[in-house]
């Protein structure tokens, strides 16, 4: 499968040293590159962004044109800002992901996590500085894939 995000079961993180606040290990894979990321445990649990994820991945299976994969949350009055991995359909059954980390002082009203994928900007490829973003191209056969993996997990 050429993508796949998950938690990998390794033991929590406690990041700036904080015993009190968890962080789950989480891999993301598109194609051949891999990458770790963290979540906060702070307020949802890996299920919660599991279920999130299979939300976002439905409506835009559904036929949306966009949809966004949070994998940082921490609520608006508690952080400044969540990451999440934008995926933006293409032509040809592709789908464009690329890493964000927006800030929730950049959003117009008040951000909804049950609605994130409205808060999603239109894509873009070019930063305001010029650097070309990066982004990864998936065959949407591989997000509908993954899509029902999450939809046998949560059905346990």
């Amino acid at each position: 499968m050429a993508f796949e995000m998950f938690f990998t079961g390794d033991p929590n993180e406690f990041l700036d040293d904080d015993p009190n606040i968890p962080s789950a290990i989480g891999l993301i894979r598109l194609g051949s590159f891999e990458e770790n990321f963290v979540s906060s445990l702070y307020e949802w649990k890996t299920e919660d962004y599991e279920a999130h994820w299979l939300s976002s991945l439905r409506r835009l299976l559904a036929g949306s044109d966009r949809a966004v994969l949070i994998n940082w949350y921490v609520n608006p009055t508690e952080s400044s800002n969540l990451q999440w991995w934008a995926l933006y359909r293409g032509d040809a059954d592709i789908i464009h992901m690329q890493n964000h980390m927006p800030w929730y002082s950049d959003f117009t009203g008040e951000f909804s996590a049950a609605d994130a994928s409205s808060f999603l900007h239109d894509r873009i490829t070019i930063s305001e500085e010029g650097s070309k973003i990066s982004e990864w191209d998936v065959p949407l056969s591989d997000v509908e894939a993954f899509a029902k993996v999450l939809e046998r997990k949560s059905a346990r």
